[in-house]
């Protein structure tokens, strides 16, 4: 199995959607996406993979600015999977709120 970490590195969604099918495919057990301007992006390229690769257990992310509907776009692709019996084991989230995560989103998560 792989752990992927995309750092450092704007994707937009162009790119993104070229590398989607490749990991929707992979053996990915860790996904890992940090330091990007492009959340909404982040969010759905996650969301997408997320859906489809059901080898993926854990999922993190740093230094990624989301709105509460990034969190929710996130956060509804992994009910989905554990609604499915095709659990998330660990969901990691650093620096991804400007002023703090808030009591609406908190409950998202």
């Amino acid at each position: 199995y792989l752990g992927v970490l995309l750092c450092f590195i704007e994707l937009p969604k162009a790119v993104l959607d070229i590398l989607r099918p490749a990991f929707e495919r992979s053996r990915i057990k860790t996904l890992c996406l940090s330091n990007s301007r492009l959340s909404g992006d982040m969010a759905e390229f996650t969301r997408k993979v997320l859906q489809t690769n059901h080898l993926v257990t854990e999922v993190g992310f740093a230094d990624i600015r989301f709105s509460r509907e990034d969190v929710k776009a996130v956060c509804g692709a992994i009910k989905s999977r554990n609604a499915g019996n095709q659990f998330i084991k660990g969901l990691g989230m650093a620096k991804c709120f400007e002023n703090g995560i808030d009591t609406q989103t908190l409950k998202t998560i």
